[in-house]
C-alpha cells in the first residue's frame, strides 16, 4: 500500500470515528450543558475563548493530568499532545518540535511561561527544556496551539505555541513539600510556601532536580530553581503581578569516543534569571488593558579542551597522524551571555454584542555575547517591533469569524505581515467545524545568520565548523486547516480532529558547504585544509531552494468509559513532499499515544503507551553522514496512594518511565559516526518514588 493510499485510508477512518463519536448526541437545546466541560483558553488569539470558538486546534494539559503522570521533566508531557515530536539524546535535555523539521536546537515553536517568551538567544533560538525556570507543581495548565500562531505571537510561533500558565495565588490553598528518590541517582526535593494577606498573595517555590542521567552517558545534572510570584489587588479594577525566577545548575556534556574529540566531555554551568511585571486594568467584565515588561538574563559557562589525537585509529596517513598528535589540549571557550528586554501593551474590549476586539504593540531587544559562536566579533544584538490585532465576530448564532494579523519588523528586514482568517460553524449543540488559513514568517536567529565557529590551533584553523550566511532569508509558511470538535454524549468526552496542508518556502536548513564554495579564512583561500576539516567539513544555515509541503491529520479522543476513569488517545499522520531526503526524514511520519487515567478511592494511577515513527534528528554534524533513528515504543506508569499522617495529607507515588527498556530516540552524529550501526545513545528505564505532603 502506498503512503498516499495509507494516508487516505486513515483519513477516512478518522472521519468515520468522528461520525461514530457524534452519533446520538444532544443538539442545540443542550448546547450550554455540553460546552460547560470545555475549558476557556487564552493563548490562540489572546482573547479568552472556549475551545469551540478558537481559530485553530488547542490541546490543554491540566494540573490533574500533569500530577497523574508523575513526570519529572516538563517536556515529556508534550508527548501526550497530537503532532508533537519529542525525544532525548541525553538525559539532561529534551528535543521538542511540532511536526518535526527540528534542527540541533528546534526553534520553530514559541514557548511561553505566563506569556513571557523563554525561547533563548543563547540557546541557538530554541528553548532550553532541560533548565526551564519553573517548578511543575506551580503549573495550572499547559495550552498547546497546534498550528501556526504568528498572527498573535510573531516570528517564533511559526509552527505552534506552548504556553505554560502558572496558578494565580488567589487560587492557592496551603503549602507543600516533596521528595523524589530513584534509579540513576534520582534525588529531587522541593517545597512551596503560599501566603495570603488581604489583597496580596505570595508564593515562593524552590526545587532541586538531580540525577546521573542515562546509563553509559556523561549526562548527569543538578538543577536548582527558585520562583517568586506575587499578586496584588490595587482596587476594584486593577491588579499588579510580579514573577521572578532563578535557575542555576550543572549539566554533564560531551562524549569521550568522538573522532578528533570534537565533543569533549565537560560540565557546563548555567545561571538564568528573569523578572516579569504585569499591570491589568479591567474597567468592566468585557474590557481589559494590560501593560507588561520582562527581563531575561542567561549565562552559561562551557569550557573544555579538544585533543584531536583521540580516536584516530582510522587515520593511516603518517603526516596526518603526526599533525593530529600535535593538536592536543586546544582550549574551547563556549561561554555565552544573553539578555532580553520586552515591553508589551495590550487592549481587549467588546465592540458590540457580537464582536470582541484585541490590539497591542510589542518591543523587544535581544543581546548575545558568545565569542566561540561569532569568531572575532563583538556581542550581537537584535531589535524587534510588533503591532497585532485579533477580532472575534459572531456573524450568526451558528457562525463565528476570527480574523487577526501581526505586522512585525526585525532589525533591518522589511515589515512582514502575518495574517490569519478562520470561520467556525457550530453545527448543532455539540459540534464545531472550523476552516482557516494563516501565513507566518520565521526570522533567522542571530546564530543562523552570523554563526562563525572555528577551532584554532597555533594560528591555523583546525576545523571551521560553522560559516556565516548574512544573506539568509526568513522562511514562510502558508497553512490551511480543516478541524472538527465534538463533545460526546452526556459530556463523556471530547473528539478533536485537525486536517492540515502546510506549504513552507525558504526553509532554513543546516547544509554542507560544497566544493564550489571552498574553505577560506578571513577572505584568504586555504589550499590544503587540515585532516580534521577534510573529515568533519563545514556547514552553514541556508534556505532550501524548493517548497516543502506537510500534509496530514491528527486527532485526539478523550472519553470516560467508566466511573473515575478516562482514556486519551492521540494519533498523527504526516506526509512530507520535498525533493531532498534529509527534509523528508526530519519528520516522523506518525506518532501515537494512549493514556489511561484512573482513580480507585484513595488510589490514583496513569498508564501511557507512546509510539514514535522513524526520524533523522539529533545534533552535531559530519559531512556526508546520515542516520535515521528507528521507530520505538515507550511505556510509562505511575501509581499513587493518598493518606493522612495525623492532620497532614500525604501522597505516596511510584513512577516508571521507559519501562519497555533501552532504545534510541535521537542521534549525536559525530558519536554515531564512530559507533557505526550500533545505537550511540539509548534511553533507559527510570523508576522513582515520590512523597508529597500538603500543609
Amino acid at each position: 500500500m502506498s503512503r498516499q493510499h495509507l494516508l487516505g485510508t486513515l483519513c477516512g477512518l478518522g472521519l468515520t470515528a468522528v461520525a461514530a463519536a457524534s452519533d446520538g448526541v444532544h443538539h442545540a437545546g443542550d448546547e450550554a450543558f455540553f460546552f460547560e466541560a470545555l475549558p476557556v483558553v487564552l493563548t490562540v488569539s489572546r482573547l479568552p475563548q472556549p475551545l469551540q470558538d478558537t481559530p485553530g486546534a488547542v490541546t490543554v494539559i491540566d494540573a490533574e493530568q500533569i500530577a497523574a503522570t508523575g513526570y519529572r521533566d516538563l517536556a515529556r508531557l508534550l508527548r501526550l499532545v497530537p503532532g508533537m515530536q519529542v525525544g532525548q539524546e541525553r538525559g539532561n535535555d529534551q528535543w521538542v518540535t511540532y511536526h518535526g523539521l527540528g534542527s540541533d536546537y528546534p526553534n520553530q515553536m514559541q514557548v511561553l511561561i505566563d506569556g513571557r517568551s523563554v525561547y533563548s538567544p543563547y540557546y541557538f533560538g530554541g528553548a532550553d527544556w532541560g533548565a526551564l525556570p519553573i517548578a511543575i507543581e506551580d503549573i495550572e495548565r499547559i495550552e498547546v496551539v497546534r498550528g501556526s500562531d504568528s498572527a498573535a505571537y510573531g516570528s517564533n510561533a511559526f509552527l505552534g505555541v506552548v504556553n505554560i500558565i502558572t496558578r494565580h495565588t488567589a487560587a492557592e490553598a496551603g503549602s507543600s513539600a516533596h521528595v523524589n528518590l530513584g534509579s540513576n541517582g534520582i534525588a529531587d526535593a522541593g517545597g512551596r510556601l503560599v501566603m495570603q494577606d488581604g489583597p496580596l498573595g505570595l508564593r515562593l517555590s524552590v526545587h532541586r532536580q538531580h540525577d546521573h542521567g542515562m546509563p553509559g552517558t556523561h549526562d548527569g545534572r543538578d538543577i536548582r530553581v527558585l520562583n517568586l510570584r506575587g499578586d496584588l489587588r490595587l482596587g476594584e479594577h486593577d491588579e499588579l503581578t510580579l514573577s521572578a525566577g532563578l535557575s542555576e545548575g550543572e549539566r554533564d556534556m560531551g562524549y569521550p569516543d568522538v573522532l578528533f574529540d570534537s565533543s569533549g566531555t565537560r560540565t557546563a554551568r548555567h545561571l538564568d534569571r528573569s523578572l516579569h511585571l504585569r499591570w491589568r486594568h479591567s474597567p468592566g467584565p468585557d474590557e481589559e488593558w494590560s501593560l507588561a515588561y520582562y527581563h531575561n538574563r542567561e549565562r552559561t559557562r562551557d569550557e573544555w579542551f579538544v585533543d584531536s589525537s583521540r580516536n584516530i585509529d582510522a587515520i593511516t596517513d603518517p603526516a596526518a597522524r603526526a599533525y593530529l598528535l600535535d593538536a592536543k589540549r586546544i582550549p574551547v571557550n563556549n561561554n555565552r551571555n544573553s539578555r532580553r528586554d520586552n515591553l508589551e501593551l495590550q487592549h481587549r474590549f467588546r465592540a458590540s454584542d457580537s464582536m470582541q476586539v484585541l490590539w497591542g504593540a510589542e518591543w523587544r531587544r535581544d543581546w548575545l555575547d558568545a565569542p566561540f559562536l561569532f569568531y572575532g566579533k563583538s556581542a550581537q544584538s537584535q531589535h524587534e517591533w510588533r503591532l497585532f490585532t485579533n477580532l472575534e465576530w459572531r456573524l450568526a448564532p451558528a457562525w463565528l469569524l476570527n480574523a487577526g494579523a501581526m505586522a512585525e519588523r526585525i532589525d533591518e528586514d522589511r515589515v512582514r505581515l502575518a495574517p490569519r482568517l478562520f470561520l467556525n460553524w457550530q453545527a448543532g449543540g455539540t459540534q464545531t467545524w472550523r476552516a482557516g488559513w494563516s501565513r507566518a514568517w520565521r526570522q533567522p536567529t542571530l546564530f543562523e545568520r552570523e554563526a562563525d565557529v572555528r577551532i584554532v590551533h597555533k594560528g591555523e584553523v583546525l576545523n571551521y565548523r560553522f560559516r556565516p550566511n548574512p544573506d539568509i532569508k526568513p522562511q514562510r509558511i502558508d497553512a490551511f486547516e480543516i478541524g472538527f470538535l465534538d463533545v460526546l454524549q452526556d459530556g463523556a468526552g471530547l473528539f478533536d480532529l485537525r486536517i492540515f496542508h502546510e506549504r513552507i518556502q525558504d526553509l532554513v536548513l543546516r547544509s554542507a558547504v560544497t566544493q564550489t564554495d571552498p574553505l577560506s579564512v578571513d577572505g584568504l583561500p586555504v589550499a590544503n585544509p587540515p585532516v580534521v576539516q577534510q573529515v568533519l567539513g563545514s556547514s552553514r544555515w541556508q534556505n532550501h531552494p524548493h517548497e516543502v509541503q506537510l500534509n496530514g491529520l491528527e486527532y485526539q479522543l478523550r472519553f470516560r468509559p467508566w466511573t473515575d476513569g478516562e482514556l486519551i488517545f492521540n494519533h498523527t499522520l504526516i506526509h512530507v513532499s520535498s525533493g531532498e531526503r534529509a527534509v523528508r526524514d526530519s519528520v516522523a511520519p506518525y506518532t501515537a499515544g494512549l493514556t489511561w487515567l484512573q482513580r480507585f478511592g484513595a488510589w490514583q494511577g496513569s498508564l501511557s503507551v507512546l509510539r514514535m515513527g522513524p526520524i533523522e534528528a539529533g545534533s552535531g554534524y559530519v559531512q556526508g553522514f546520515r542516520y535515521q533513528v528507528p521507530a520505538y515504543t515507550t511505556l510509562d506508569l505511575s501509581v499513587a496512594r493518598s493518606l493522612r499522617v495525623g492532620n497532614t495529607p500525604v501522597e505516596l507515588r511510584l513512577s516508571g518511565i521507559n519501562l519497555l527498556g533501552r532504545h534510541q530516540e535521537l542521534v549525536h552524529r559525530p558519536l554515531q559516526f564512530a559507533r557505526g550501526d550500533r545505537p550511540a545513545t539509548e534511553v533507559g528505564r527510570q523508576i522513582h518514588l515520590s512523597l508529597r505532603a500538603s500543609f
